[in-house]
């Protein structure tokens, strides 16, 4: 009799067991979300002030450049092996833009893309030549430290970009393991975790909105264009722009 209620309450606990570990493996595979950064140039009064003593009118140039380059929003959109980064446009009111130095390098009209199975990042360019191409971009490696803080309410950790060719400021990133997605801006991937703050030497991003698992539909980006390496894309960059100054 005992035995009986044994082998009941060992089912009962395997079976128990096996739909929770089917819950987490259905939950991973249908994990999706969109996060929205602000990005920011560090550039700050005080570089301004030691550029000053250098060169006057390289100074004043920058300040017309820092003037017109407000803050950009940026979005990733992701599911459970795939993500798709871009700069959120915003309505320019006349046909005159000044040059956003902040749009610019936190990317543009760039797309970029992520793909967790091949375990590499693309960058989709449209507009410099007469086509769309995806431009494989170089492996990040990570430096994993113990240093945190918390970034929208999740405790962070410090990872630094230990491959990075700055030798001013490597990049760094805080990442929340709590939201098991390997994704972060731009290139930037590979980390147990979301990255939510990302430290390039000129620009800042910070996550100011994490929607995970919405009701409505994730839609990724499409990655349309002729698949190249970094080195190749940028042979064609210098044949195409040495043509063009010859003519």
């Amino acid at each position: 009799m005992q035995n009986n209620i044994k082998h009941q309450i060992m089912r009962n606990i395997l079976f128990i067991t096996a739909f929770f570990l089917l819950t987490i493996s259905i939950s991973a595979q249908n994990f999706k979300g969109e996060v929205s950064y602000s990005t920011k140039l560090n550039f700050t009064e005080e570089n301004l002030r030691e550029m000053e003593s250098k060169n006057d009118k390289a100074t004043n140039a920058m300040r017309k450049v820092l003037a017109n380059s407000t803050d950009t929003e940026v979005i990733i959109k992701f599911n459970t092996t795939h993500s798709s980064y871009k700069v959120v446009k915003k309505l320019e009111i006349t046909d005159r833009k000044p040059l956003n130095m902040t749009y610019a390098i936190a990317g543009g009209e760039k797309v970029y893309f992520t793909e967790l199975i091949h375990n590499k990042s693309s960058m989709q360019e449209c507009k410099l030549l007469d086509a769309c191409f995806l431009v494989e971009q170089p492996l990040i490696e990570w430096e994993l430290t113990q240093d945190s803080k918390i970034i929208g309410g999740y405790l962070c950790y410090k990872a630094i970009n230990s491959n990075s060719k700055n030798k001013r400021k490597k990049p760094v990133a805080w990442y929340a393991p709590q939201i098991s997605a390997s994704f972060g801006p731009k290139e930037y991937y590979g980390l147990p975790g979301l990255i939510l703050e990302l430290e390039e030497s000129a620009v800042t991003f910070r996550a100011t909105k994490i929607i995970l698992n919405p009701k409505e539909e994730v839609v990724i980006e499409d990655m349309n264009g002729e698949k190249i390496t970094k080195k190749e894309y940028q042979k064609k960059l210098k044949k195409s722009y040495g043509e063009f100054n010859e003519n």
